[in-house]
């Protein structure tokens, strides 16, 4: 069986990604892995990550790296954090395929 990790981190290219996910949910030779990042995980967003799972996805990491600050640099920080987050994820779930839009 392979592994399809998605990333998703707005609710603009979640729309786009939807039909693929779950296309490969529903695939018996493919196992879809999902991570939900960036506004999906702010309030000041909507917190759609509820409504990815209220679609029937099972999310394997949520990783949050926005950091309230209005300096610039604080676009940098979070960038960082992500990549080290998103590095430790593909670790443990070792996917076959990425996904990013």
């Amino acid at each position: 069986m392979r592994k399809i990790l998605v990333v998703t981190g707005t609710r603009a290219e979640y729309g786009l990604l939807y039909w693929t996910m779950k296309a490969i949910q529903q695939d018996n030779d493919l196992q879809l892995q999902l991570i939900v990042t960036g506004s999906h995980l702010s309030t000041e967003y909507g917190y759609t990550v509820e409504q990815i799972r209220k679609d029937g996805f099972e999310i394997d990491e949520e990783i949050d790296m926005l950091l309230d600050s209005e300096k610039k640099s604080a676009v940098v920080k979070s960038m960082g954090l992500e990549m080290i987050q998103m590095a430790q994820a593909f670790d443990r779930l070792k996917p076959d395929l990425l996904l990013i839009l």
